[in-house]
């Protein structure tokens, strides 16, 4: 199932099974939206988030992709406070490969469910911006924990 929700980041284009959020990501793929109680629910959160209302999302979610160690990464993404950063090599620590900084990085570009899986908070451990879902959104990125600032 597909929903939209226009934020001030651009329009946010999720799909889930029905029962758990699968996919969300910032683009508007013109895709007409279904009715659905989990897609009218995070759209709510979506909203509450965007009003700064809401600091964690409760949506249950599935990953349908990934290798076991990016899920286990895009897990420990869900750790980060909101307003809170942590650098790759924080992340590569948390689940126990400290020497996979570069393997979070990617597992971080890959993520399929952005903003509720917040890869957004994760920077370069001197505070630089990496490339979030590649080097071309590294502003989209910055906005998004600007915000949460």
């Amino acid at each position: 199932m597909i929903g939209k929700f226009k934020s001030p980041m651009g329009m946010i284009f999720f799909m889930t099974d029905g029962n758990h959020l699968t996919d969300m990501m910032i683009d508007d793929l013109n895709l007409e939206t279904d009715q659905d109680p989990l897609i009218e629910e995070t759209i709510k959160q979506l909203s509450e988030y965007f009003s700064h209302d809401r600091k964690k999302f409760n949506l249950p979610i599935k990953y349908q992709r990934g290798t076991p160690f990016q899920q286990e990464v895009w897990n420990a993404l869900l750790t980060i406070p909101y307003g809170q950063t942590r650098s790759y090599k924080d992340i590569a620590i948390q689940i126990g490969r400290p020497k996979a900084i570069r393997a979070v990085g990617q597992a971080c570009k890959m993520n399929p469910i952005g903003i509720v899986v917040p890869c957004h908070r994760v920077i370069g451990k001197d505070g630089s911006m990496r490339g979030y879902s590649g080097p071309l959104h590294v502003d989209l990125k910055q906005k998004l924990i600007l915000f949460e600032k």
